[in-house]
């Protein structure tokens, strides 16, 4: 995967997931294939985003894999709101290890986009999948524009 332009915003990106200005946050970087219209990354989750000893929150695994069907949406400049997610929580999700993070668009209808993400481990074994459903908005007032339908 090679990078990508992203959308310039003007103002500081303040993310949880992304954001260069979150000190707090995980500052996740991605690679973008626009022709399989897929993201990658690569992240290694502090002890502190752990539930049971050893392994990262239920909430943090959510995270990542939202954020990866986000990304997506933006590496297209495509501005739009998670309305649907669904985790499958396959295996224990290690902390201080390095992981990988892939999410791909996989249709669009009018204002509907259908998304999915994975996060590996080391050996690539899949350790949680997650599909989704995002809706495009008007940045200037948070909804959908008549041209975006």
């Amino acid at each position: 995967m090679v990078p990508s332009r992203s959308v310039t915003a003007s103002k500081p990106n303040f993310c949880f997931a992304c954001g260069e200005a979150n000190r707090e946050g995980l500052r996740l970087r991605f690679q973008y294939d626009p022709m399989l219209r897929e993201v990658e990354s690569y992240v290694r989750l502090h002890s502190r985003y752990q539930g049971a000893t050893g392994f990262a929150h239920g909430g943090m695994i959510a995270t990542l894999l939202d954020e990866a069907m986000a990304k997506v949406n933006g590496k297209e400049g495509i501005r739009a709101v998670t309305v649907r997610l669904n985790v499958s929580y396959l295996r224990m999700v290690p902390v201080e290890k390095r992981l990988r993070l892939t999410g791909k668009r996989l249709r669009r209808r009018g204002r509907k986009l259908y998304l999915s993400s994975q996060l590996f481990d080391g050996r690539n074994i899949v350790l949680a999948t997650a599909t989704g459903t995002f809706l495009v908005v008007n940045p200037s007032n948070g909804i959908g524009s008549k041209r975006s339908r």
